[in-house]
């Protein structure tokens, strides 16, 4: 008789601890395939947020935007249906208008400056990111734009009568008309026949895409001009987050925390190889660009811009701030 009370009072602890744990689930939506940096980012973080969480919270992966392109993601993560992603911070402006100001040009004077805003921008905009319904956990540079074409590009007078293909953003086109360039948006899968047939002369766009689209093919010069830096936005649907315990949302901030310091090394490598193997190809990288001729030109529209950001002037500070080499 000892012996069976012990057996159901062990079997009912054993029901009670059951009972009281709780695993939760989140779909992290990604726009990338498997053999991007992003999502080897958010592979290493999934795996340490499991590890951080003894299992009980489990992030699962979709590459190739399964779950929907950028815009359905975001709105999904803001309305709950999807409860994370790594967006691009200028898909997220509809809703947050104050991060527009990561597309302004020229915000950034290196690699390390793009890294280094992380923390101090994140702690500025999560509150606007959660009246929104965004749960912000942080910004990764996932490359800069260098200016791709048939010639070559060094100076903005290299660009003027050019006709350029532009994403459609008002932004875009209006920096590259004030440039002396005639801006023509085209959607991005028609990118290489545009190039190929003679309907743009040169767009912008990141040195891993470069080599994955097989531009180098169409477009054979790459000018590193890093006026804008394509920046993704982790973030989690603010109404998930609330939901779960706090031991959870410290193991998630320190799990985002580690990968987003080790996707720049991982973007860093993949650029270079794909830079490698389009010079390979016969392509020719440009280094020495007139920096400072590009800021001239662009900075009417700059300031422009600037204006219509709710809290330009303080984020923009913030940013300047974070320059390790300022």
């Amino acid at each position: 008789m000892k012996t069976t009370s012990i057996a159901l009072t062990g079997a009912i602890l054993v029901a009670a601890g059951a009972a009281g744990a709780q695993d939760y689930t989140a779909r992290l939506s990604l726009d990338v395939p498997e053999d991007n940096p992003k999502y080897a980012a958010a592979e290493i973080f999934a795996d340490a947020v499991s590890e951080k969480t003894d299992g009980a919270v489990e992030i699962q992966l979709f590459a190739n935007s399964l779950l929907g392109g950028e815009v359905e993601s975001a709105e999904g993560i803001r309305l709950g249906s999807i409860q994370a992603g790594i967006i691009t911070s200028s898909v997220l402006a509809q809703w947050v208008p104050e991060v527009q100001v990561l597309d302004l040009p020229f915000i950034f004077n290196s690699d390390e400056h793009a890294i280094a805003m992380n923390e101090p921008l994140t702690e500025a905009l999560q509150d606007d990111f959660a009246e929104a319904g965004f749960h912000l956990l942080g910004f990764t540079p996932n490359g800069a734009r260098a200016v791709i074409s048939k010639e070559e590009v060094r100076v903005p007078a290299d660009v003027e009568g050019k006709k350029m293909r532009v994403i459609q953003n008002d932004l875009h086109v209006d920096l590259w008309e004030t440039a002396g360039a005639s801006p023509t948006p085209i959607p991005h899968p028609e990118i290489y026949n545009s190039m190929q047939t003679g309907v743009v002369d040169l767009f912008d766009n990141t040195a891993s895409n470069y080599y994955s689209e097989s531009w180098y093919e169409v477009a054979p010069y790459y000018t590193e001009l890093n006026h804008i830096y394509a920046i993704g936005s982790w973030v989690f649907s603010e109404s998930w987050w609330q939901n779960l315990p706090e031991e959870h949302r410290a193991a998630i901030e320190e799990a985002a925390a580690e990968a987003q310091s080790q996707q720049p090394e991982l973007q860093a490598k993949q650029d270079e190889e794909s830079l490698a193997r389009t010079e390979e190809a016969g392509s020719t990288i440009i280094t020495d660009v007139d920096r400072e001729a590009w800021i001239e030109v662009m900075q009417p529209v700059r300031d422009e811009y600037a204006e219509s950001i709710p809290g330009a002037e303080e984020l923009l500070g913030i940013i300047a701030d974070a320059d390790p080499d300022a």
